[in-house]
């Protein structure tokens, strides 16, 4: 299975937006995916489409809204 992993200092419920970068009008949403109770998220990605994206997470934490965003590349199949 492909995730993505982030590691956070507490556990969280992110939402999670990807972008593709070759085609804005092209986006998925995962919604309140959760991290284990050591902070570490496993963010399942065999459904988006093989090349470069933006990945925004989002969370709240004691009362305050948080974001953050990566560039990621996700490889085509590998044929041997």
């Amino acid at each position: 299975m492909k995730t993505l992993t982030f590691c956070f200092d507490h556990p969280v419920a992110v939402k999670v937006l990807f972008y593709c970068l070759s085609d804005p009008a092209v986006k998925y949403e995962k919604k309140f995916l959760r991290s284990s109770e050591d902070g570490s998220l496993l963010i399942p990605v065999e459904d988006i489409p093989a090349g470069s994206w933006n990945v925004m997470l989002e969370w709240c934490h004691d009362g305050r809204e948080f974001c953050m965003e990566r560039k990621i590349e996700i490889p085509g199949a590998i044929l041997s």
